[in-house]
Parts: C-alpha cells; structure tokens; sequence
C-alpha cells in the first residue's frame, strides 16, 4: 500500500496540481489481505495447523527413533552420515515457524475478546507444544527458547541451555494443564486425538509430566504418578481410507499397498525377535507379529521355512519338516554373500541377510540398492498401518508342488490405510513404571506392570484384526496362546538377572530383567518409536539389539546435527562435527551393539 501512495504523489507532482486525497491517506491504514492482524484468524483453524504439524514431528521421531532402537530397518553403514544436517529440519520448523507462532495468535485472539473463551485451544496446543520442545532438546541438546518469540528483535536467535529448556516446556506443561482444567469443553474446535474429551487431554499433560520425570531420573515422579493416560486413552493420531484429494491413508499402508508392490523394508531383528523359534509352534511366538507384518512369500532365500507334508510323502501324513531354500543373488544379494566376520558365531549370524519363515526384511546398516522383491518382502500389516492381517499357515500345506503363498499386497486390500500413528499408548505408561521400579530395585512391582504394560498392548494390537474383513483368523492368536506367552514371559523376567553376563562378543548370556524390558518396550512401540533411542541412551538396554551390518559404523549417536535450514539462516547457530555431544539427562551409558 505504500508502493500505491507514493506513486500517487508522484502522479500529483508530475500534472502540477496539488490536493490530498482522503483516499490515499486511508490507504495507510488499511490492514493488508496478505498480513491479517493475529485476532482476525480463525482459532479453529489455526489449531487444526498446531495438531497436523505436530503430527508430522511426530513422524519424524518415529522414523529416527525406530532405527536407532532396531524398531525399524535403518539402511546405511555409517551414522554420522545417516542422520545428516537435514534430518530434524521438519520437526524444527514445525516448532519454530508453525506451532509457537499459531499458539501465540490463539493467545492473542482469546486476549482481544471477552465473548470468546479458548482455554481448551490454548491448553491442548501448549501440551502438544511442550511435549515437542522437549523431543528436540533430547534429539539435538541446546535449542533456541528465551529468543524464539520476537524475530524480529532476534533475527538470530541463540541456544539456550538443553536443561533450561527442559524446565521452561514444564513450566508450559502446568500452564496448559490450568487452561484446560478451566475449559468449559472443546467448542468448536476439531480434536484430532481425543474428540473432545479435555479430560483425556488432562491425562496426557500428566503422561507428558510423568515422560519427563522419567527421562531425567526421577523415579519417584514416575511410581506417584496419578491421572494418566490408561485404558481407552491411548494417544495417537488416526487415518482414513480416501486415496485422492486428499489421500488420507496411512504413510505406510500408502507406501506398501500399491500395485508395484511393497516399498518399505521391516526390521530382521524385530520380526526375529517376535517370531520365535518356529512360529505359531513356539511358546515364544508373540501374538503381536501377524498383525504387525504382513508376509508375501513363503520361504526366504538362504534361510528356512516349514511345511506341512498333507499327504504324507516323505512319512507320516501331516508331520512337519523344515525346508531351506538356496540363495538368489537377483532378490537378495547377500544371500550368496559370506557372513560378515564380525558377526561369525553370534546371534546375528542368522539373521544378518535373511529371515525364517518367510519374513523378508533387512538387517540393521544394510545399503543394498533395491532388487525385484516388491511381492516378496515382507509388507506393513493391520496394525498400526491399517494394512492386511497374515493369516497364513506357518507350516505350509505341501501337496506335491510349492506354489506361491497365495497373498500379496494389493491397493485397498486389508484396512485401507485406516491405521493410527501410535504417539503415546496406554501401554508405555505401565512399561515406564516397570522401568522406574526396575531402576529403584523393586523388581517385583517391575514385573507387575510389565505384564500390565504387555496385556494392553496386545490388546490394542489384536484389536485392529478387525480392520481386514476379508481376512483369515484360523491361525490368529487364542485368548490362550497370548495368555500364555505374557505368562511365559513374565516368569523369565522374574527368574533372569537384573544385569546380564555378557559373552566375548557382546551378547548375553542369558537374558536380564533389563535386556526383557527393554525388548518387551520396542516390541509395544513399534510404528511410534520415537522414544525408542531415548531408551538405549537412558538404560544401554537391551544387549539383544543386533549388531550393524557394517563391523565400523561410527559413533552411536548421542545427538544429531542442527538443521540445516537454521544453521545456514542463523550465525549464531554453530553446526556439530560429530553426533556424540550429551544431552543433559545423558550419562553417556553405552549399548554393546552400538
């Protein structure tokens, strides 16, 4: 507008003839369409920005987090290389340029007008708010707090102090809790987690509180914890089926269930880990793996799978055998590979190219570039993807030929993308205090809430099965094989050692409470892993995770790099050279797999 004034003054030099416009005085003062004053927004819809940007850090924590606690397949040898400048530049900017600006707005749209009252608004974005600030400073250390808030006067924003920042999202977190204890209800605004129910929000800043309290060593916090998210409160975000305009499904079941066939590769050492020795004919066969993956090939080339001789060729009608498959350098290289020397005579020797069963997934490091095995690789199954169950004998019905599984992804086959982002579950609020108890030497109530932690997560996940109408649940998991194996579970927890004894390559030699812990909670995280690294870091458990592909993968990450949108706007902003700088609740405890 100011462009427009002087041109007019211009107009009135050049003809000689001097007046003031009324209307160019007021051009002045018009507020521009492209720059609305923060009480002219709409405060719905600026908390619709808050809860979808604070969905998309969430993602990205999940991924990083995943990976570093084996949760999810990290590809590339090296870690430093891995996790780069530009890693954490979506979580930042979610922060920084959507969320702190959008709650400030809200806040000054509540301010301006008594006839409005956004107490829930402000609450629920402050608790989202908050819960962010502290993912960062455990994912990157010092960050920008006491100069994010005028750009203006600080163009170039410094850190401050990781710690501080840990305090000042705490003090935020009492604050949102105050805001919604006062709201009268949501109004009108659209809850994407809990529909409206401030209630369920309250227990969340809690569960926010008690996350910290544990984070940071505080114990107590932990076991006093009250008010928390527990049965039908699990905090997460949920996704639909519509493919186009906009594609609501899933990012995962979006990836898997295309008609090119499956993009993502699954953890080796998680589906190792929950498919037991031989599947649905072992006791440690956890209820979770056929909802978690869904398998499109029955055996897995240079491993083995079984199959069930129906006819009775080779002997008794109906015995089991097991079948090893030869190597395919077309579909997977490494099968025709030798086992890396480093993990010759080690758990991981089994698992470091191939998996049984037909589960096809990768090992921790592997950068192999991408062969035809779309249709064969494992894909992402019901939960938490809203993908397809795996129904599937483990034992395959041979008749004389060995034809192909007979599943396969398919675009809108299984839920439809209906799934969730696990964000924080009912079930990790008990698998903490298992951990608070364990760290305080009561292992006895560890064990109590481990096995409460384990019955809620699989119900959640077993609950999903509904999701596939067309799926076959002969071979689902019993109300008496999952009780069975939290049982069985539970009793090893209760008879292992606290610490492990570890064998000359780093491995247990038995299993410690803390190595059945730390499984049990990356088991119940998965798809929403991002507190998974927290707890490597936090505890140097479990001594299970497998071992990267790569005998000299660098330093394990302690903390990543600044983004590099910020590093190259501010100066004041000094980028790392390594990823080993400590977080302040950090001491530096070290996982053998590192």
């Amino acid at each position: 507008m100011k462009r427009i004034y002087k041109f007019l003054i211009l107009t009135v030099l050049a003809t000689g003839t001097m007046f003031y416009s009324c209307e160019t005085l007021e051009l002045e003062e018009l507020a521009s369409p492209n720059a609305l004053a923060p009480e002219q927004a709409d405060p719905d819809l600026l908390f619709n920005n808050i809860q979808l940007s604070y969905r998309n850090a969430m993602g990205t924590f999940a991924f990083v987090g995943g990976d570093l606690s084996r949760s999810d397949y990290m590809f590339g040898r090296n870690y430093f290389n891995n996790y780069g400048p530009n890693t954490l530049n979506g979580p930042w900017n979610n922060l920084y340029s959507s969320i702190i600006p959008d709650v400030a707005n809200i806040i000054a749209i509540d301010d301006a007008s008594d006839d409005v009252d956004l107490s829930f608004q402000i609450g629920a974005a402050q608790t989202l708010q908050a819960h962010l600030m502290m993912l960062l400073v455990d994912y990157l250390g010092d960050i920008v707090w006491t100069e994010a808030f005028n750009p203006s006067l600080y163009p170039s924003p410094v850190v401050d102090d990781d710690a501080s920042v840990y305090t000042a999202a705490l003090d935020l977190l009492a604050s949102a809790k105050g805001k919604l204890n006062s709201a009268a209800g949501a109004g009108s605004a659209l809850d994407m987690y809990f529909g409206g129910d401030v209630s369920k929000w309250v227990k969340l800043n809690n569960t926010i509180k008690m996350r910290a309290d544990l984070t940071t060593g505080n114990y107590t916090g932990v076991i006093n914890a009250s008010n928390v998210l527990g049965d039908g409160d699990d905090f997460a975000f949920t996704y639909g089926t519509n493919q186009l305009a906009p594609d609501t499904r899933h990012p995962d079941y979006e990836a898997d269930y295309r008609s090119d066939g499956a993009n993502i590769y699954m953890s080796n050492w998680l589906m190792d880990l929950m498919c037991g020795d031989f599947g649905d004919l072992s006791s440690n066969d956890d209820p979770r793996r056929r909802y978690y993956w869904f398998r499109q090939n029955w055996r897995t080339p240079g491993n083995f799978s079984l199959f069930e001789d129906v006819n009775g060729l080779f002997g008794p009608p109906g015995a089991i055998y097991i079948s090893t498959g030869a190597g395919n350098g077309e579909t997977l290289q490494c099968s025709l590979q030798e086992t890396p020397t480093h993990l010759q005579f080690t758990p991981d020797e089994e698992t470091w190219c191939s998996m049984r069963m037909g589960y096809w997934g990768r090992a921790h490091g592997n950068d192999e570039g991408t062969p035809p095995d779309n249709f064969t690789r494992t894909a992402s199954g019901v939960y938490p993807a809203g993908g397809s169950f795996d129904g599937v004998a483990d034992a395959f019905p041979y008749v004389g030929v060995f034809p192909d599984l007979g599943q396969q992804v398919a675009l809108g086959a299984g839920g439809g993308g209906a799934g969730i982002d696990p964000i924080i579950m009912a079930s990790y609020v008990d698998l903490w205090r298992a951990e608070a108890y364990l760290a305080t030497g009561n292992p006895s109530m560890a064990s109590n809430y481990l096995e409460a932690g384990m019955t809620k997560s699989i119900d959640k996940v077993t609950s999903f099965g509904s999701l596939d109408a067309s799926a076959d649940f002969s071979n689902a998991p019993t109300a008496g094989t999952i009780a069975g194996f939290i049982a069985n579970t539970v009793a090893e927890f209760d008879a292992a050692p606290t610490t492990p004894t570890l064998d000359g390559f780093g491995f247990p030699v038995a299993k410690s409470k803390w190595d059945i812990l730390g499984e049990q909670f990356v088991i119940a995280i998965y798809g929403g892993a991002g507190d998974g690294w927290n707890f490597v870091r936090r505890t140097g458990y479990p001594t299970t995770l497998q071992r990267s592909i790569e005998e000299v993968p660098g330093n394990y990450p302690r903390t990543l790099l600044y983004p590099t949108n910020e590093t190259i706007a501010n100066p004041n902003i000094t980028q790392r050279n390594d990823n080993s700088t400590l977080v302040f609740w950090d001491s530096g405890t070290t996982n053998p797999a590192n």
